[in-house]
């Protein structure tokens, strides 16, 4: 398996930077849901348990959004023009899974329906395990669109176990980074944080910040690997 260089570490690193740039414009302009749903005036935009619930999975939506752009770029086949195409399909899967038919869509929904959601009271059940539970398999959920949509735009199929063990290790990172997001947000909510109803509070936005990072940490690790593995 490759190394990380230079190069592969940068690209890792950009769908990061541009995801605290999200959360720090987000605490600037005082972004709530319905800020949002107002600005966007469509019906077919509907935020509701779940964003209340789980608003740290927007931010995980923008991870993605900008990983699958720097793959658009470094990956080899088919012809950069082609990819920067097939992006537009791509990243609309991914929107149409993480908002239909509403904020969450089949990424949330069964992670919490794992964790313990109680159709009956709206509760998680299970407190903190229910929470880590719940959001790994949401992470997962988010792993498989994402690998789709990647597809769509990375043509360099095939079969070795380098990239088997990679595919793993991305499993585990896009687990990694539900649990860590869903537990986290949750221990927010306890204290206190009423985001997305109500703009982040300059606290909330430090400690997003910080769940963000270790969340993604894995993440980050296992793209550099497959950056520097494609031109290895």
């Amino acid at each position: 398996m490759a190394g990380i260089d230079r190069r592969a570490a940068i690209g890792a690193l950009v769908p990061l930077v541009v995801t605290l740039g999200a959360i720090v414009a987000t605490y600037v302009t005082g972004t709530t849901a319905r800020s949002i749903e107002t600005a966007v005036g469509s019906p077919y935009l509907i935020f509701g348990f779940f964003a209340d619930r789980f608003p740290a999975l927007a931010f995980a939506i923008i991870f993605v959004l900008v990983r699958l752009l720097v793959v658009a770029i470094v990956a080899t086949r088919p012809n950069i023009l082609f990819r920067l195409l097939l992006l537009i399909p791509a990243v609309l899967l991914v929107l149409v899974a993480a908002l239909y038919p509403t904020f969450g869509g089949i990424i949330a929904r069964p992670g919490f329906m794992g964790g313990g959601f109680s159709m009956l009271d709206g509760r998680i059940t299970g407190a903190d395990a229910g929470f880590l539970l719940g959001g790994a398999i949401s992470g997962v959920m988010l792993g498989l669109v994402t690998g789709f949509a990647r597809g769509l735009i990375d043509w360099s199929w095939g079969f070795t176990w380098g990239r088997l063990a990679r595919v793993i290790l991305a499993f585990v990172a896009y687990a990694a980074l539900g649990a860590v997001l869903a537990w986290g947000w949750a221990t927010f909510e306890r204290a206190g944080a009423l985001f997305p109803r109500a703009p982040l509070t300059i606290i909330e936005t430090i400690g997003l910040i910080g769940l963000i990072i270790v969340a993604s940490a894995p993440q980050i690790v296992v793209a550099a690997l497959s950056d520097a593995a494609r031109r290895d």
